[in-house]
């Protein structure tokens, strides 16, 4: 592989760049973060089951629930996983798993959980409408999904 050298005023306008990049990224997701509570009513919306938003008076807080938390819909914080409905309080176990994404065939694969290591690292949700395609890893309308999850028988 090649070894790529920068000069001095490279290197600086190349820190430069990725500077303002990561600036624009951070006010980027920062003003969708801002704008996700305009005229929506106080409470907390599920964005998964390790965090979620909270809207008070229009204003939006990301709430990071700490290492053995997931998301309770049911108080609307983070809870012990013992205390929380399937999927979030449902701990999978990834020792024999291959890295990767897999569908969650109890919820009807609106959900999928991801395995690393040999680690769980939690549940996503699939946006509404879209179950979870384990051949792209990515969520997708069922006519474009293979049996189990989708309509599409598998050849």
């Amino acid at each position: 592989m090649p070894t790529i050298i920068l000069s001095l005023e490279h290197r600086s306008s190349f820190t430069m760049s990725y500077l303002f990049l990561s600036l624009l990224t951070v006010l980027y997701v920062s003003a969708e973060t801002a704008m996700f509570c305009d005229n929506k009513p106080d409470g907390a919306y599920e964005a998964g089951c390790r965090s979620f938003t909270r809207c008070i008076n229009e204003t939006a807080a990301v709430i990071e629930c700490s290492e053995h938390e997931v998301y309770n819909s049911r108080i609307e914080d983070c809870d012990d996983p013992k205390h929380v409905p399937a999927p979030c309080g449902h701990m999978i176990d990834c020792t024999d798993k291959a890295d990767g994404h897999y569908a969650d065939l109890d919820q009807g694969c609106h959900t999928y959980y991801t395995c690393n290591g040999g680690s769980f690292f939690g549940h996503n949700f699939c946006p509404a409408g879209l179950v979870f395609n384990a051949d792209n890893g990515v969520c997708d309308w069922e006519h474009s999904v293979y049996e189990p999850c989708g309509i599409l028988p598998r050849p």
